[in-house]
């Protein structure tokens, strides 16, 4: 319950209607996410060795829509209020799951065919579910202070994660029921019509309006540059929000892949992974408290530090364990969960200590797009390593992940960047975000490294054993990505007026350019051994490679202009133009990938949606300036 008179705001039961919400829209969020490889499994029946990948696909495509969603939303929110975006949210949760009853029955007719419906539905109903959360936790920011703000969005973390795995695991035992599945979507169908009828009809919004005609990303972006604990929580928010999609997703895959060996059925493996991931939050809501404790006499920088490491021992003791059925395995889940009810509460109250009022929609959603760009990032890369390296890869990788970020952390307080005991910093040092983003995007590098000093690349391993595709994809979608967000940077730097982003684009495209330069050695070395015969007979076979090596050639003199003295040696004009081919080169790569797709992989579709978006901006600006010139010319 709320502690002084602050929170009383709002009476004993809208505190209950608020943590009851949360609770619900966690469960719904969790659930689908959970019960997804089952579905994919004994609905549209893919086939085992693609289970990772289109697993991680579907996920990877439901975050990015939910990015965008509810980034957008956490703006509009400073002008509307909180409390329409959380009715909305609930009421698309409940065309969603109403279209998911229509899609299994769909599936179970025509099998992967009609996987693009699941897509839809699984898309609507995670954004519904997470833009409702967000916007609750943000409504709890509104009314907090600094003295009972770790008592109060604590009590959410606490809900969110009693919603997520506690009430998940008990409704995912219905998979072992005949009619388990329509039972399951039938709960988010429920909840999204009561979610959003108790918020209309007990919520009111308690913050000023933001009024300012300044941006307010720019205000956000500013906010953020200047601190470097913010820093810290974003970059922390990049693997936190990952944590029980990864369970839930990995570990239940793991439980399913493996339990034909082990004698078992697969409803009773999703039923079984269901009770460990119950077993972590149970974790979670016991460390909870503990970590409320621990923030109110620590610094918050040092609460991040040591989340983070609990976390990271608890992935890489998972990752040693060969049977996910070894009841041992609760051990290490347990870990990741204290360490993640410490990252949660923390950057929930460091945001709101940090974020001015008027822009606490937008700072939460924010963090909410920082951890949702590490759930497609962490969660794509899983899905490859899942099926080419083993089930226990994933947690690896997370595990690797947060300690580099305790890291920063750790280098933060021995350079003296620390908190009073008022939670003040006492230091005005400022750090910039370069080494930071040069360490994310060189991270899928230290993976492929890492999987191939297991694989035996490094040691001589037989070419023949090694999962070349894997390889080869991994690196053109890593190069895709890259070449995605260097194009949007410049849109986002105009929209929001951050020109300090501008810095950050040439570093961005250069790691296009990297991951497109290794896997085109991949292709050439690797697929085909140096055997040109057979590189003209694929590329003859399957001519979208052609649009690929067309692209990369490209993007060659793009990169090797990419310097200061040959910005010089060119000429601004001239050197403008040229890299005016990343247009060109984006659309490339974009039928290039969906051509190279499987059926039934949707994920192409989503990069070729956002590279159709960013070229549209580029094409309105330019009619617009064209425009501008040529009303100027007639005065």
């Amino acid at each position: 319950m709320p502690r002084n008179a602050k929170s009383a705001v709002f009476a004993p039961a809208q505190w209950n209607v608020i943590y009851f919400l949360t609770a619900a829209a966690a469960l719904v969020a969790e659930m689908v996410i959970a019960v997804q490889p089952l579905i994919l499994d004994q609905v549209f029946g893919i086939a085992f060795e693609k289970e990772g990948a289109i697993n991680a696909d579907i996920e990877v495509v439901a975050e990015l829509v939910s990015l965008l969603c509810v980034g957008a939303l956490g703006l509009l929110s400073d002008r509307i209020g909180r409390v329409p975006v959380i009715v909305g949210g609930f009421l698309v949760v409940s065309v969603g799951a109403a279209l998911s009853l229509f899609s299994l029955t769909v599936g179970l007719t025509v099998g992967v065919g009609g996987l693009i419906l699941f897509y839809l539905t699984r898309i609507a109903i995670s954004s519904g579910a997470d833009t409702a959360q967000l916007h609750l936790s943000t409504l709890v920011g509104d009314v907090s202070e600094r003295g009972n703000r770790p008592h109060l969005l604590g009590n959410v973390v606490f809900m969110m994660v009693f919603g997520s795995t506690v009430l998940s695991a008990i409704v995912l035992q219905m998979t072992e029921h005949s009619a388990g599945l329509f039972l399951i979507f039938a709960i988010p169908l429920l909840v999204g019509l009561v979610g959003a009828k108790l918020a209309k009809a007990n919520l009111r919004d308690v913050a000023e309006p933001n009024q300012s005609e300044e941006h307010p990303l720019r205000q956000a972006w500013e906010r953020v540059s200047g601190d470097p604990r913010m820093q810290l929580a974003f970059a922390a928010a990049f693997y936190t929000r990952a944590d029980v999609i990864v369970i839930s997703l990995f570990y239940s895959l793991w439980c399913i892949s493996v339990s034909d060996m082990v004698g078992v059925t697969r409803p009773y493996a999703t039923a079984h992974a269901a009770v460990m991931i119950g077993l972590m939050g149970a974790a979670v809501l016991f460390a909870v408290p503990l970590w409320k404790r621990f923030i109110e006499h620590h610094s918050r920088i040092s609460a991040i530090g040591a989340s983070l490491s609990v976390a990271a021992v608890g992935y890489i003791a998972l990752g040693l364990f060969a049977n996910p059925f070894n009841w041992l395995t609760a051990l290490p889940l347990i870990l990741i969960g204290v360490g993640h009810a410490g990252s949660m509460v923390t950057l929930k109250v460091l945001t709101v200590d940090v974020s001015p009022k008027r822009i606490l929609g937008t700072m939460l959603g924010l963090a909410f797009l920082t951890g949702g760009a590490g759930v497609v990032m962490l969660v794509q890369s899983s899905g490859y390593y899942f099926d080419a390296v083993g089930p226990r890869a994933p947690f690896v990788l997370m595990g690797t992940g947060k300690m580099l970020v305790t890291l920063y952390a750790a280098w933060l307080l021995a350079n003296g960047i620390d908190e009073t005991a008022d939670h003040h910093l006492t230091s005005t040092r400022k750090v910039d975000w370069k080494p930071l983003v040069f360490l994310t995007a060189a991270l899928p590098f230290i993976w492929l490294v890492g999987r191939s000093m297991i694989g035996g690349y490094l040691s001589g391993g037989s070419l023949a054993e090694t999962p070349v595709g894997f390889i080869n994809r991994y690196l053109g979608d890593w190069a895709f990505t890259f070449l995605i967000i260097s194009l949007s940077l410049r849109p986002l730097q105009e929209l929001t007026g951050m020109k300090n982003l501008a810095k950050y684009r040439r570093m961005i495209g250069l790691y296009a350019f990297f991951y497109a330069v290794l896997h085109v050695i991949a292709y050439i070395s690797l697929e085909w051994a140096f055997n040109l015969d057979d590189m003209v007979a694929d590329i003859y076979k399957r001519p979208f490679i052609l649009l690929g090596f067309v692209a990369f050639c490209m993007l060659v003199p793009l990169a090797f202009t990419s310097t200061n003295n040959q910005i010089k040696r060119v000429g601004g004009k001239k050197w403008k133009a040229l890299h005016r081919m990343a247009y060109a080169i984006n659309v490339l790569v974009a039928f290039h990938f969906i051509f190279a797709a499987t059926h039934e992989n949707g994920e192409p579709y989503v990069y070729a949606a956002a590279v159709a978006l960013l070229l549209g901006y580029r094409v309105r600006q330019w009619a617009q300036r064209r425009a501008a010139a040529a009303k100027e010319n007639a005065i």
